[in-house]
């Protein structure tokens, strides 16, 4: 139960992410919306499928778990194990989607070196493999990088009071 707390706690952190980016996307894609469109979308699914993940494994072990004779059984156990994972992998289509769509944005707004942006995309088409583990890695890690810019980055782009009380 404290796994799943702890995983529960870093998608609803992702949420956050994900509303920082669409709005940050927004802001560099100007009037079209498709690729924040992407962006939230392909997030809000690699979300709702990891929260799928964590509620089905969590859910089976503690249904096999809590019988009458506190029996565990190791065939359910296993298979919410890979039933999980194949979830939270499903899930990197979403992931793919939102990755190559912020770097597509970033990329076109200038507001990324090109190779930063390039890579942003491979990261995201590496994603569409995540039933392998290493995609899956590629993932977290882009979002660790994205999320640090984006904090730095919103640092300097929130006026101060002063700015932003009219007079």
């Amino acid at each position: 139960m404290f796994g799943w707390l702890i995983a529960g706690l870093g998608i609803f952190a992702f949420l956050w992410f994900l509303s920082s980016l669409r709005r940050a996307v927004r802001r560099w894609e100007g009037e079209d919306g498709f690729l924040t469109a992407l962006t939230t979308i392909g997030g809000a699914i690699y979300a709702t499928l990891a929260f799928a993940a964590i509620a089905l494994n969590v859910g089976v072990r503690t249904m096999s778990d809590d019988t009458y004779h506190h029996t565990v059984f190791p065939g359910l156990i296993h298979a919410a194990g890979d039933a999980s994972y194949v979830l939270h992998a499903t899930g990197g289509a979403g992931a793919s989607a939102m990755i190559i769509a912020a770097s597509l944005a970033a990329l076109r707004a200038t507001v990324v070196p090109k190779w930063a942006g390039w890579l942003g995309i491979a990261a995201g088409i590496l994603a569409l493999a995540s039933i392998i583990f290493f995609p899956q890695a590629a993932i977290g890690l882009w979002i660790l990088i994205v999320s640090g810019l984006l904090f730095a980055r919103g640092a300097r782009d929130v006026p101060t009071q002063a700015e932003a009380v009219p007079r």
